[in-house]
């Protein structure tokens, strides 16, 4: 799924053309999206295009093998636009990266940096051609879920958006991967998520799509007692807002 390029104020500088993929799932298309926002802010300009990209960032999966696959597939054919395009960086991110780590580095040479699913907000300050060189993996221990003041471009559709509502997931099922992927629990508060959802609102959305590793373990690590009742009677006292839908009920 190519992110489609977004108009912004772009910093005083020379300016980057972009163009990201985001394979996998919804809840990687936020993680994309909010990529996506953070580099409207910065002297880059999103394109639709690879060959017209200065830096391209493929966004990967990594839950079963068939999505590796197609994360490496679409890594290696990104990579030719280096060879006989504009590309001058490649980006690889998520959930490939987080499971694979710096071995990657050996494996695709091609690739200039990898930030793993904690790091993926960092994408603007790898990319700043001011930055002196360091290393080329940046994969830690996942912490980093993203909030209402973090800059997020909807990519879906103009009348729905997907709300994140909690990142990683505290069960070790020894057939899912999904805790070594994303780390533990971490829900976000009712408070940031109804903000955010009252900013899509008056974007024009009408329906929010509720998704996380396991929506129904929601607040369950929160002092609050915030739980998913709670968030969506929240949600829906909001204004204009015609539905919510929940996935990842578990």
């Amino acid at each position: 799924m190519p992110v489609p390029s977004i108009d912004g104020s772009l910093a005083s500088g020379p300016v980057e053309r972009v163009h990201l993929i985001s394979l996998g799932c919804p809840k990687n298309r936020v993680d994309s999206e909010v990529m996506v926002g953070k580099l409207q802010r910065g002297p880059f300009e999103l394109v639709d295009e690879p060959d017209a990209a200065d830096v391209i960032v493929v966004n990967t999966c990594s839950f079963i093998e068939p999505a590796t696959q197609e994360s490496i597939d679409t890594v290696l054919e990104m990579a030719r636009f280096k060879e006989g395009g504009d590309c001058k960086k490649l980006v690889v991110t998520g959930c490939m990266v987080q499971r694979y780590g710096r071995a990657l580095e050996s494996e695709l040479p091609e690739v200039d940096f990898f930030l793993g699913t904690g790091e993926y907000h960092r994408i603007d300050e790898v990319l700043d051609a001011r930055a002196k060189k360091g290393p080329r993996s940046f994969v830690d221990t996942p912490l980093y879920i993203h909030d209402e003041m973090a800059p997020r471009v909807n990519s879906w559709r103009p009348h729905s958006a997907y709300l994140k509502i909690s990142e990683g997931c505290n069960h070790r099922c020894s057939f899912c991967i999904i805790p070594t992927l994303r780390g533990r629990l971490r829900s976000r508060g009712i408070d940031s998520l109804t903000t955010e959802a009252r900013a899509f609102v008056a974007q024009g959305v009408r329906e929010i799509n509720l998704v996380s590793q396991d929506s129904t373990a929601y607040g369950r690590d929160l002092a609050d007692g915030s739980n998913l009742g709670g968030l969506l009677r929240s949600l829906a006292k909001i204004d204009d807002l015609a539905w919510i839908r929940l996935h990842y009920a578990y």
